[in-house]
């Protein structure tokens, strides 16, 4: 297995918290494992320490949903923290993964050519998604296929952006009420967003690896502790039927054709791909 060196003005991350010490492990595991070198540890903003939210964006009813629990609104204060990071850094792009990805033989040479192509995209999604989704016509960015995603996709436990992307990110998020994944990955006409195909890594609870995997490390600490996880508010009944009616028209201009036409045009409909050596 080759060394990979991170291109200049580049950075990679993983997201951990600061009590998980075997997750740490794990990705330090992984990064060798796909011999890529330079990855950095990021500590996480921790929900159950005092004050650790103050000041964050969290405003509900600004996005796709009504209200957030403690630990999704950690989960997108950590990303957006690193986002910060790589344009206080001036990094033209950034790598960034949380702590739980399995990582196929091929990623660090994957994710090393991309970060190469700053230029080409905004966002650039790594990782399995558990879900069938709609992907336009296979592109090469620096040797490595990729498809334009037309969805929002339930999952952002690995991608790369490029400065300017981390840019529009922290505008687009000083209020936010999104899981992390699905802002990341919502359609807007100024975001250029792409999936690596096939995908590279898969959080290992999609993973059919798991089994072999100590427990910390598959069961995310973020969903289990109930301090951080109630009281959840799904909005008032206004906020409920306009996100119905939104879904249902996305549904619909799928069905009236579109989805023929993407066919015809070299798009693909299904599940994401993964490398030869992940299961999923």
């Amino acid at each position: 297995m080759g060394h990979h060196a991170l291109p200049s003005g580049t950075g990679v991350y993983y997201i951990n918290l600061d009590r998980v010490p075997e997750r740490r492990d794990f990705m330090e595991a992984q990064f060798a494992h796909t011999g890529l070198v330079g990855a950095t540890r990021f500590s996480a903003t921790d929900a159950q320490r005092a004050g650790a939210l103050d000041g964050n964006g969290y405003v509900p009813g600004t996005g796709s949903r009504w209200g957030l629990k403690q630990s999704e609104i950690a989960c997108f204060e950590s990303h957006r923290a690193v986002w910060q990071s790589a344009v206080d850094q001036g990094l033209k792009s950034v790598a960034i993964f949380e702590d739980d990805v399995e990582m196929s033989s091929k990623a660090g040479e994957v994710i090393v050519a991309l970060l190469g192509q700053a230029t080409g995209y905004d966002f650039l999604k790594l990782d399995f998604s558990p879900r069938s989704l709609r992907f336009g016509a296979e592109v090469q960015m620096g040797g490595v296929p990729v498809r334009p995603m037309l969805e929002m996709a339930p999952s952002a436990a690995a991608y790369i952006l490029s400065q300017e992307a981390c840019r529009k990110l922290l505008t687009w998020s000083e209020r936010y009420s999104d899981h992390l994944d699905d802002f990341v990955s919502i359609p807007r006409a100024d975001w250029r967003m792409y999936q690596c195909f096939p995908a590279v890594g898969v959080q290992m609870i999609w993973s059919k690896q798991q089994d072999a995997t100590v427990e910390t490390v598959k069961v995310s600490e973020r969903s289990q502790d109930m301090k951080i996880n109630s009281g959840l508010d799904k909005g008032p009944l206004w906020f409920r039927v306009r996100r119905e009616i939104l879904a249902a028209r996305r549904k619909l201009s799928w069905r009236m054709g579109g989805q023929v036409r993407l066919l015809e045009q070299g798009g693909y409909v299904g599940f994401i791909p993964c490398a030869d050596d992940l299961s999923v």
